[in-house]
């Protein structure tokens, strides 16, 4: 069946008109009354908004800058959240396959193109880096971890670099990475020509890493379509769910409260967000709504031990997060657990 469309016409300053597919004008007021309530910006163009109220997609068109944009149904973002979270669930399980073939290819000699993927994906979990775009950087002069220039980088000491740039929404970001390996690896990077950083040699000649290369690079490696987004959904969880057992279990609702709001400041700051997108993006909805219900969160072991020392296994904290979300988020309920 053909998805009707009905077509938005007029502008902000005069009023707007709708027409159905028919061509014939909607007046209708219970009609006009859901395509206020869609929110549609006045700037966008060639608007068209669903027939159907329930229909996945409601709205598309686009905005100022010529970039298509949609609007979709409540209830189909609900649906692509909770996939997201059994995805970044799934992913943790494959974490210590994921890391040990990533210290694999990182230790490759010459730069290659496999060297330098794996590298940039520790870096995005250790240190939250949006993997960037070539079209932002060239539109907004804003970058992420494969758009980076050499002159976003200093070398600290042997086990430290700073990362200072401009980011989404232009905010200046600055992460701060620990690892003598990395350091060594970064170091090599600054020696090669141009102005990226992230580049790697193949048939004599530099090439640089965008965002395709190292997605691909993830979902060859893992044999499922995990993004570098995955990634810092995850280490944003982690980090919520870790502050939060730090801040204890509060003696009261407003207490936790404020020990939510706490925990995601810190956790969109070190992601480089406002915190809504990272409360509402980048942190497992289950971590705040069991903790403000009962305070109840991750348990922390008291004597934290160590990662496997080739970088791969768990820290202790995600052995804890995952057996929060086993039991709380089970892999085969489609709702989440709420007692």
């Amino acid at each position: 069946m053909t998805q009707k469309w009905i077509v938005r016409e007029g502008s902000k300053t005069k009023g707007f008109r709708y027409k159905g597919s028919s061509g014939s004008a909607i007046k209708n007021a219970a009609e006009l009354e859901r395509f206020n309530s869609l929110r549609i910006p006045p700037a966008w163009r060639d608007v068209h908004i669903s027939t159907l109220p329930r229909a996945a997609i409601q709205v598309w068109g686009f905005d100022a800058r010529g970039r298509k944009q949609y609007k979709y149904h409540p209830r189909a973002v609900q649906k692509g959240e909770l996939r997201k979270y059994y995805r970044v669930r799934q992913m943790a399980r494959d974490l210590p396959a994921l890391r040990a073939r990533i210290q694999r290819d990182f230790h490759r000699q010459g730069l290659t193109k496999e060297e330098v993927c794996a590298g940039i994906v520790r870096l995005i979990s250790q240190g939250f880096f949006r993997v960037g775009s070539e079209k932002y950087q060239k539109e907004n002069n804003t970058f992420g971890i494969t758009t980076m220039r050499k002159s976003h980088v200093l070398v600290l000491d042997d086990s430290t670099v700073e990362f200072e740039y401009v980011g989404k929404r232009s905010i200046t970001q600055r992460n701060v990475v620990d690892g003598k390996d990395l350091v060594r690896f970064i170091t090599e990077l600054l020696g090669t020509p141009g102005p990226r950083l992230f580049r790697y040699r193949e048939d004599g000649k530099w090439q640089n890493v965008d965002s395709r290369d190292v997605n691909d690079y993830i979902e060859r490696i893992a044999h499922f379509p995990y993004t570098a987004k995955d990634f810092r959904t995850w280490g944003g969880t982690l980090r919520a769910a870790t502050v939060l057992a730090d801040l204890g279990k509060g003696k009261s609702q407003n207490e936790r409260k404020k020990n939510v709001v706490t925990a995601v400041r810190l956790v969109a700051s070190e992601l480089g967000n406002t915190p809504t997108i990272c409360r509402k993006s980048y942190v497992h909805p289950v971590v705040v709504m069991k903790y403000l219900r009962s305070g109840t969160t991750i348990s922390l072991p008291v004597r934290a031990k160590a990662a496997g020392s080739n970088g791969a296994g768990y820290a202790p904290e995600e052995e804890a997060l995952i057996s929060f979300l086993d039991e709380y988020f089970p892999e085969r309920r489609k709702a989440i657990r709420d007692e």
